[in-house]
């Protein structure tokens, strides 16, 4: 995998880019299909990449109508931090529900997930590293950034194409919520595409 960067080159025009949003946006929410997975009703997990990201940032320059370089230099900092690093994957998890109680409940039930989500790949064990801890608070909160460092034998095990007898799971064992969640073949293809 090498690493990949978002420059402001990769940045079209604001006018060019709307010019082309709706078919950009509607090829966009199919690609991040396959790279979403659902672990529960209320959560999911979306594994990043330079498309994702660069996704991101163009909807944000669309949505503010931004044309200041100097902030669109800054966005591009903050959101590159996403990016997977060399033999990683990055995701982001979500906590969401449109109940706000039942969000409330389990954003206090859930502290210290952090600690407890990883990914099963051939039997091997590849604990997520999240960017930042919440288990000083009363509640974590419902989105996490996070990556899973790759060893040698858990990138060839994904890169090597054949999908269909691939086992890999995402595994959540946080004291009040435990689940596992298998990756099915159009989401390992998606991820073998960026090793």
């Amino acid at each position: 995998m090498t690493t990949a960067t978002i420059t402001r080159a990769d940045i079209p025009a604001l006018t060019t880019y709307r010019a082309g949003r709706e078919d950009y946006v509607r090829k966009m929410i199919a690609y991040k299909r396959a790279r979403r997975v659902r672990l529960s009703a209320d959560m999911s997990l979306l594994f990043e990449n330079k498309n994702t990201v660069l996704f991101q940032i163009l909807e944000l320059v669309h949505n503010e109508d931004l044309t200041d370089t100097a902030e669109l230099d800054e966005y591009i900092e903050i959101y590159s931090g996403m990016l997977p690093g060399e033999d990683e994957l990055s995701a982001t998890l979500f906590i969401e529900t449109d109940e706000q109680e039942r969000l409330q409940t389990l954003l206090g039930q859930l502290i210290g997930i952090e600690k407890h989500l990883h990914l099963e790949i051939g039997g091997e064990r590849v604990q997520a590293v999240f960017e930042e801890e919440h288990d000083d608070r009363d509640v974590t909160t419902s989105v996490h950034y996070l990556k899973f460092p790759l060893t040698g034998t858990a990138k060839a095990y994904l890169a090597n194409g054949s999908t269909e007898h691939e086992d890999v799971r995402l595994v959540l064992t946080h004291p009040n919520l435990s689940l596992a969640t298998k990756l099915g073949p159009e989401t390992i293809a998606s991820l073998a595409n960026d090793l």
